[in-house]
């Protein structure tokens, strides 16, 4: 920890001086518009095709912008902020890491495709810190990042998130530090972007409290009412850690022709409009996950100890290299049809490696994909994109996917647009290696899975000017894979079906704004994907701005849920697992916040979770044994440099 605090001190303080000396040598008469001098984009991992996005400058709601809040609105999690966590929404479940012991950490992992690439005028940087009171038990984030231009083509950046959340119940402590750098070459005909990213977690488990008495009637255990959380026993004294590592290079050559452009009567611009682009990705990912119990364990809370010696201690590893070509006509190369065709081949290498007490294991594996794309990306009134790749090597050969979506803006009235998308898709995948095959000190299995097949569709309505969003999914799943109740794993050779249908609405009168975002879903078989029928956030605010340079929203903001059975958590293998004992949701979780912006700041200070002990008791579950924290004081700042 003093390591990585002298790393982020020296970063905040070389970013600060930076950004400092451009600050002062600049003219401060007017306060210049970062949007001006900033372009940021992401880009699709295997072609790397760009697509530009706003730079964080968001007024509205700086308080929910961390991990948790922007991963879903309804979360299963211990309550300490770094913390393995699956949302209670099925269709926001990502994949963006691919074994069972990452995806809990999907909300905070930094993938390349998540990496914010940037081209500035002028250096840019931002510091942020928020922090979690009460003191000693204290959840700290902080957030630096800085990113300069070499020339008009050529940026380089660079970013460190740091976590460090104690927890108020014991054995919750968390850490994270991610982050890394990259550089991107935007030339004419040649374009270039590198990454190099890591992800460290590092968890306190303490497997939930012994007894929800503790939290639901506590003076039937304690005879009193007042129960510090930090007093309350809990089931394990174990640490899990978690490792993801990430190289990452792509280019591009393309090939085109020269066209004339007339501005003005005395200028000419000679644009290049590329016609055929070579492209070539390289992407190296290395994942870890350690298990280590430090001290024994509550009776019964693991049913089998496979290992000899007084305590366990587990690890898990898969690193993948994966190499791709692709060739693209791009959409200029049809001047009648006016779209773009690409075709690429994939090779990757997967190795994967256990161990546990005496027994150790590694696999390779080569597989090899192709696939091609349809698609027409420019203007506005009508895109599309179709999608096919099949494995044709390995142990995966056979799986393939065929996915696609069309979007369309068309104008309703003098002021209002709308905006319908559709996407779609079928998969048929297999689980992997570690699905199939996994040992540890406390749970093994060797089993032979049917391949998982899906089958979705989804479809959206907007009204962008009026913010008016209504969203329908629908998925059906055959060969399901899940965790039982026992926390083994286990496949529904059956058929289930996920419903989902989402509404978002923010109305105004005056400066009072009420944002609402509702989703209601249905899963036709609830034993096996239990999920809450409704979920809602609901932000009720005043905003308006005093003194003319000071943005202000003073609000209340909730989240909640049906009650229903929800999965719970598995320290030893880091996967969520089904539960039928305890009812969880049917809890209002109420934050009431102050929120502002003065020109490159932004700060808040709120009370979280505050009606802890209103409203039906302090039956604020997020899992079966894992309450959440109760009410907490939290304040944040975030300072931007851009001049």
């Amino acid at each position: 920890m003093k390591r990585i605090k002298i790393l982020c001190l020296f970063f905040v303080a070389f970013v600060s001086v930076s950004a400092q000396t451009m600050d002062n040598s600049a003219t401060h008469s007017k306060e210049k518009h970062v949007s001006a001098d900033v372009r940021a984009w992401r880009i699709d991992e295997r072609l790397g095709v760009a697509d530009s996005c706003e730079v964080d400058t968001a007024i509205v709601s700086y308080q929910d912008n961390q991990p948790i809040n922007r991963y879903s609105i309804a979360n299963s999690w211990n309550g300490n902020l770094g913390s393995p966590l699956q949302s209670k929404i099925y269709f926001d479940r990502t994949a963006k890491t691919n074994t069972f012991y990452s995806r809990p950490y999907d909300a905070y992992v930094i993938t390349p495709a998540d990496v914010l690439f940037y081209n500035t005028k002028t250096p840019y940087a931002k510091l942020e810190y928020r922090t979690a009171l009460p003191t000693f038990r204290e959840e700290d984030y902080f957030k630096a990042l800085f990113t300069i231009n070499a020339n008009k083509s050529t940026n380089f950046g660079g970013l460190v998130n740091l976590i460090y959340g104690r927890g108020q119940y014991l054995n919750q402590a968390s850490r994270m530090l991610n982050g890394g750098f990259w550089g991107s070459y935007s030339g004419r005909r040649y374009s270039a972007q590198g990454v190099v990213m890591f992800n460290n977690f590092k968890n306190h488990e303490s497997g939930g409290i012994t007894n929800r008495d503790y939290i639901l009637n506590p003076t039937a255990l304690v005879g009193t009412a007042d129960l510090n959380p930090a007093n309350i026993p809990v089931n394990l004294n174990a640490v899990s850690g978690y490792a993801n590592n990430i190289y990452y290079f792509n280019h591009k050559y393309s090939l085109g022709v020269e066209k004339e452009r007339t501005i003005s009567q005395d200028l000419v611009v000679i644009d290049y409009i590329p016609i055929t682009s070579f492209i070539h990705t390289v992407k190296f990912e290395d994942t870890y996950r350690r298990y280590v119990e430090q001290d024994s364990v509550t009776s019964g809370f693991y049913t089998n100890n496979y290992y000899s010696g007084q305590f366990t201690q587990d690890s898990i590893r898969f690193w993948s290299l994966k190499n791709a070509v692709a060739v693209t006509m791009e959409e200029k190369f049809n001047r009648l049809m006016r779209f773009g065709l690409t075709g690429f081949v994939e090779h990757e290498l997967r190795r994967f490696g256990q161990f546990a007490d005496t027994l150790q294991a590694n696999r390779y594996e080569n597989h090899l994909k192709v696939g091609a794309l349809i698609f027409k990306r420019e203007g506005q009134t009508f895109t599309f994109d179709a999608n096919g790749e099949v494995y044709v090597l390995g142990p995966d050969a056979g799986d393939f996917s065929l996915f696609g979506g069309v979007q369309t803006i068309f104008p309703i009235s003098a002021k209002d647009t709308m905006l319908i998308s559709a996407r779609g898709g079928f998969f048929s995948e297999s689980y992997g290696y570690f699905a199939t095959n996994y040992f540890s000190n406390h749970f093994r299995w060797n089993k032979e899975l049917n391949n998982y097949l899906r089958a979705r569709i989804e479809g959206r309505v907007a009204l962008p000017t009026r913010d008016i969003s209504l969203g329908v999914k629908f998925e059906n799943i055959t060969n399901y894979l899940y965790f039982d109740e026992q926390a083994l794993l286990a496949q529904y050779d059956g058929n289930i079906q996920v419903l989902s249908a989402d509404l978002q609405a923010n109305v105004h009168i005056w400066r009072l704004h009420l944002d609402n975002q509702l989703v209601y879903q249905l899963s036709s078989k609830k034993a096996i994907l239990p999920l809450p029928d409704i979920a809602l956030y609901s932000n009720l605010y005043y905003k308006d701005k005093w003194f003319k340079v000071l943005h202000a929203q003073l609000g209340v903001s909730v989240r909640y849920h049906t009650s229903y059975y929800g999965n719970t958590y598995m320290p030893a293998t880091g996967a969520f697992y089904l539960q039928n004992n305890h009812l969880i949701g049917n809890y209002p979780e109420m934050n009431v916040y102050a929120n502002f912006h003065l020109k490159r700041m932004r700060f808040y200070v709120q009370y979280a979770n505050w009606n802890a002990t209103l409203f039906g008791g302090k039956n604020y579950f997020s899992m079966s044994y894992y309450p959440q924290n109760p009410a907490t004081f939290q304040f944040g700042l975030s300072w931007t440099f851009y001049d």
